[in-house]
């Protein structure tokens, strides 16, 4: 009996987390098909097939190209706009076209086509973010408060739609996440390999994507001097232990080796395209196209204190009441701001929909400070009480204020209002969301009634489960007011 019951347990689980996940996936087909490839873009340009014009700046223009010529641009990338990025993304795209135009002969709904490409990857990245979440000692119902956020965080129900390269690189950047935690877990060749891959193929979809060396290469590190310490003692290294495996010691050459494999595969895959433009066009490894001081967006003549400590009051009063581009300078308020509502321009819809845009704000930040407290708790303070792992301690924590600080660099050096978009960290919604997971699972009703009968300290039972019912309401009204902000997109 006790054994019929835990299977219907698990299936009645399956069945829950299997009803978020296609809740996510209607709420990200709905978005597309109601979508055009023009509505809520970044730095996409124009595609006219039937024009048959092809040289023109953006990411459309760029697909085209490669629609019509089969071949990378022989003029230098840095003179067309958007033609510097690596090609995999668009190449993808071109390719669904070319597949599509045997079957297709309207050149509106080929084009209208191109929005399958980033919603498989956000489906993809759905998947992936899932498989991460299971790599850590949480319950069932917390892994599905973290597919909620996921589901329903209107960043990433925007890049379902999003023609651009970004939803892409996000993929393959979860997937380095996932990969890493794999292959700290169980050392294979295989596994290494499959982390070389994703890592090379989203350093050709974004430069971005190579920012996920640094956690890696700190995870290796970590690695091998463990290997080492193991190799000088003779007697058996402290095996750390895991949810799903315990984390075995590799023999330092076979480790190298493995290093060595992951070298050879992604360094020369991922930098094939900079490294073929650098030779062919003298074009810098790292190029960044960046606006005039005239442009509408230029933020540099604000002051340095304004723009990434405390914006000025009047003017974030103003920017709330707006909802007008051009209004930000504040690296904060502009994360805040992008990560729910992108970079639409709302200041002509009416009070009921501004409305709907501040609430979904508020509960935004306040659950991104809670995220960010719960963080510094989980990962970086007392991650060992958690149950996580040395290599995905490091892997998260170096992973996260990396990502922080080189968006916070990237905003300075570029200072325009583009460049304080969340669309350039949007990683950093997993860490901390992880780490909220935790947070919310210590005050639920069955794990403070487990570690009461196990004996552990409790610490304030009564505070903790406050704060996660906190956290579940907080969730959920973000959930339903994503989904209406989804609805009114669309139907605007």
């Amino acid at each position: 009996m006790g054994e019929s019951m835990e299977k219907v347990e698990k299936r009645t689980d399956r069945i829950k987390m299997d009803v978020i996940l296609a809740a996510g996936c209607m709420l990200r087909l709905f978005y597309v098909l109601f979508s055009t490839i023009y509505d809520r873009q970044y730095d996409i340009g124009m595609i006219d097939l039937d024009a048959g014009h092809t040289v023109t700046g953006g990411h459309l223009a760029y697909i085209q190209y490669l629609y019509e010529n089969w071949k990378l641009p022989d003029f230098d990338p840095t003179s067309v706009y958007q033609f510097n990025h690596p090609p995999l993304h668009h190449y993808l795209c071109a390719l669904w076209m070319k597949l599509c135009s045997l079957f297709i002969s309207n050149t509106d709904v080929l084009e209208e086509s191109i929005q399958v490409v980033p919603f498989v990857c956000s489906l993809l990245i759905l998947w992936f973010l899932l498989r991460i979440a299971e790599q850590f000692e949480l319950t069932e119902k917390a892994k599905r408060f973290v597919l909620l956020l996921f589901c329903f965080h209107p960043a990433l129900v925007l890049l379902s739609g999003s023609v651009n390269n970004d939803c892409m690189s996000l993929m393959f950047t979860v997937m380095c996440v996932y990969y890493t935690i794999l292959w700290s877990r169980f050392p294979t060749a295989h596994n290494i390999l499959k982390l070389a891959v994703s890592i090379a193929l989203g350093m050709l979809t974004k430069q971005s994507v190579a920012q996920m060396a640094f956690p890696i290469a700190a995870v290796m590190l970590w690695m091998l001097v463990r290997s080492l310490d193991n190799g000088r003692d003779c007697r058996a290294c402290s095996v750390e232990s895991t949810r799903n495996a315990a984390i075995p010691v590799v023999p330092v050459k076979k480790l190298l080796g493995q290093y060595v494999l992951f070298g050879v595969v992604s360094i020369p895959l991922g930098m094939s395209f900079y490294i073929r433009n650098r030779i062919q066009f003298h074009m810098p490894l790292v190029w960044i196209y960046t606006l005039p001081e005239d442009s509408w967006q230029y933020t540099g003549n604000v002051p340095v204190l304004n723009r990434f400590l405390f914006p000025v009051p009047s003017e974030m009063l103003d920017n709330l009441r707006q909802f007008k581009l051009g209004c930000g300078y504040n690296v904060w308020m502009q994360i805040i701001r992008t990560s729910v509502l992108g970079e639409w321009d709302m200041a002509d819809v009416g009070r009921s929909v501004k409305v709907l845009a501040v609430l979904l704000m508020l509960v935004g930040a306040l659950l991104a400070l809670a995220a960010w407290m719960a963080f510094i708790r989980v990962f970086v303070v007392r991650a060992k009480r958690f149950g996580i792992d040395s290599a995905s301690r490091i892997l998260f924590v170096v992973g996260y204020f990396v990502h922080l600080l080189l968006y916070l660099k990237f905003a300075y050096d570029y200072p325009q209002e583009c460049s304080m978009h969340f669309r350039y960290m949007e990683i950093e919604l997993l860490f901390p969301a992880i780490a909220l997971a935790f947070i919310w699972q210590e005050g639920t009703k069955e794990q403070l009634e487990m570690r009461r009968r196990e004996g552990g300290a409790t610490g304030h039972p009564a505070v903790k489960r406050a704060i996660s019912q906190v956290l579940f309401v907080l969730l959920l009204v973000f959930c339903l007011l994503s989904t209406a902000m989804t609805a009114v997109w669309c139907l605007l």
